[in-house]
């Protein structure tokens, strides 16, 4: 038996415990201003504007002359690189043209383009020629030997091929200049249809991965350009990217390619059989490319890792048949019992980002109306966790934007008063709807603005307007596949950056199982293992965080040279932190000075440059690694 005494031990043990829990969580309910958005510091206004962003024209005047890395030069000779012009063969108004101009304005290079080759010779005529030459084949007269006589000359002088695609193969087939000038041997065969697709690793960030499965569940993934022409290479070639024959038989040597190089002592020629440089795929393409061109490359990113829930939370009891027969509960318990434990615990051991768009209903038609007590337990918890409050501007109703807006103002200073946020979801809105919805009292302290993802769109980033930025989905974190996988690594590698966007109104309106959150979650918690695992070396960021990157990402400028075993960052512009890719053959960092670096994977890393001149200092060379490349770096 328990004597009087224990049990009166006992009993105010558990009163001290009981009443220390209670004060706990009531100084924590206190504590908690949640009414006041933490991630709001100003407006649009306050912010850098547009019209100080980098320029890639020419147009831009210079303190002083750059200098280029002469052949010969000593290793212990201060070296200035000059990021060169990039210039584009293609429709002046085309995706190419588009592509190029908006990876030169990234990487703060000047570019131009012509039509023809021809105008571009004319246009250049004994000046230095370009760093680089991008070109649809579909502008080069593959009759015209002048025509191939020039892109020799080119390479010659130093100026490096990259064929966005490939001509037509009877144009490969008839011509051996052609096949020459692009490293080809032979046309094995017109077309081929391969089971699946290796990227090797070294090239885009996130190492090798083959896009092949044989697992029945896995197939719906496959979305790869799987036929093409099969041709094998010659000596002095280097790939990157091929294709996996059905037939087990043949040799990995003589599997037929996808992108590749070759090399021409002077310069390189790159590659692309097939579609892959197309929309954002192509930046990172870009930046891969460039990088193999030297024996170091540097270039700013915007290092932001985000996931946005499109919709999440809506807090009205709403079309509850369908929540029955897909969930057997309501739309509000759905949300708050499955969706949230599932996304937090996906979230939980990885580097990313979270913003709530919030809607306070999806159909603003059918009398159910939002439960303020919700949305006030809602945004305790996303302050305690620091998940930032943004704003959804869709419905499902006829209702319009600007009348929801306004209804939702007017809930939402019922319920917790004055509220302001910092960024806004768009959705597949036009330019002009989202800047009439910007025009609302609710969302006056917006500067930042998520779109979805366009497969036609090539920036996944810039400004909406003169003072709000945009910020565009790489991918739908509901969905795998691998082609999403590939796009996701070419953003990453150009600019280090991620955003997965989550339509919830998607989960709250099943059109059939495979909408319900039991289907998408899979999806979700793959996506977030893959990236988070793959690119956990970059920082997490919300949305108004990458607002702020992405705008100092934009604003600077910068110069780098090599004396010796350190390599010299001048930065301009800016007087916040910025991040660069530093990717290097042979040599890893020993030190940074005026900021710091964390590897990403083997030879490329991430520096943080805290102050406007930065010294990256190497680790002795290994000189294997340099075979190869151009000495202009």
């Amino acid at each position: 038996m328990i004597s009087r005494r224990n049990f009166f031990i006992m009993t105010i043990l558990m009163s001290v415990v009981f009443f220390l829990c209670m004060f706990i969580n009531n100084m924590k309910d206190i504590s908690n201003d949640y009414e006041v958005n933490a991630f709001v510091t100003g407006t649009a206004e306050d912010y850098p504007s547009k019209v100080s962003i980098y320029m890639p024209d020419g147009l831009r005047e210079k303190e002083e002359p750059e200098e280029e890395t002469q052949e010969g030069a000593s290793e212990d000779e201060a070296v200035w690189v000059s990021r060169n012009k990039a210039v584009f063969i293609g429709a002046e108004n085309g995706k190419l043209g588009e592509l190029v101009k908006t990876w030169a304005s990234y990487t703060k290079r000047d570019v131009s383009g012509y039509e023809t080759l021809a105008s571009l010779n004319a246009a250049e005529g004994e000046q230095e020629l370009p760093e680089m030459l991008v070109i649809d084949p579909g502008c080069i007269d593959w009759m015209q030997e002048s025509e191939i006589g020039f892109l020799t000359e080119c390479i010659e002088r130093g100026t490096h091929l990259v064929f966005a695609s490939l001509p037509d193969v009877s144009v490969i087939k008839r011509s051996r200049q052609v096949r020459e000038l692009l490293g080809i041997r032979e046309v094995e065969q017109d077309q081929t249809t391969v089971k699946g697709i290796h990227l090797y690793g070294g090239f885009l960030l996130g190492g090798e991965t083959v896009y092949m499965t044989d697992k029945k569940e896995e197939r719906k993934f496959q979305d790869m350009e799987l036929t093409f022409p099969w041709y094998s290479l010659a000596s002095g070639t280097k790939v990157y990217m091929k294709g996996i024959p059905k037939d087990e038989e043949t040799e990995t040597e003589d599997y037929p390619v996808v992108i590749w190089r070759k090399s021409f002592g002077s310069a390189y020629v790159f590659a692309v059989n097939g579609g892959y440089m197309e929309g954002m795929s192509g930046l990172g393409l870009l930046s891969a490319m460039s990088s193999e061109m030297y024996r170091y490359e540097i270039y700013p990113v915007v290092n932001a890792q985000s996931i946005v829930l499109a919709g999440y939370p809506s807090l009205a009891d709403e079309n509850r048949n369908v929540m029955q027969k897909y969930y057997e509960r309501s739309m509000p318990l759905l949300h708050q019992e499955s969706i949230w434990p599932n996304i937090t615990t996906a979230l939980q051991d990885y580097e990313i980002g979270l913003t709530c768009m919030m809607t306070p209903q999806y159909d603003y038609s059918d009398g159910k109306l939002p439960d303020a007590q919700r949305l006030k337990d809602y945004m305790k918890n996303f302050h305690e966790k620091s998940v930032e409050v943004g704003w959804s501007g869709l419905s499902i109703s006829d209702t319009s934007a600007a009348e929801k807006l306004s209804w939702d103002q007017e809930f939402l200073s019922d319920a917790v008063g004055s509220y302001e946020f910092a960024s806004f979801y768009a959705g597949d809105m036009d330019e002009g709807e989202a800047m009439e919805a910007l025009g609302s009292e609710l969302l006056s302290s917006v500067r930042t603005v998520v779109r979805d993802y366009d497969e036609q769109a090539v920036s996944p980033l810039g400004y909406l307007s003169e003072h709000i930025t945009e910020q565009r989905a790489v991918m739908d974190g509901t969905e795998y596949s691998f082609r999403k996988d590939f796009r996701a690594r070419c953003v990453e590698t150009a600019l280090g950056y991620l955003n997965m966007c989550c339509d919830m109104e998607r989960v709250a309106y099943p059109k059939n199982k495979k909408d319900s959150w039991d289907e998408l979650s899979k999806e979700f918690v793959r996506n977030v293992d893959v990236f988070g695992k793959t690119f956990k070396g970059f920082d997490k960021a919300t949305a108004s965080q990458c607002d702020e990157r992405i705008r100092s990402f934009l604003l600077l400028d910068y110069t780098d040279r090599r004396k010796g075993n350190t390599v010299y960052l001048q930065i301009s512009g800016v007087d916040t932190a910025v991040w660069f890719v530093f990717r290097n053959y042979g040599k890893g960092i020993k030190e940074v000075e005026g900021g710091s670096f964390r590897e990403l994977e083997e030879g490329v890393y991430l520096i943080r440059a805290d102050k406007s001149e930065v010294a990256i200092t190497l680790e002795p060379a290994d000189e294997r690694y340099y075979y190869g490349y151009s000495e202009r770096r």
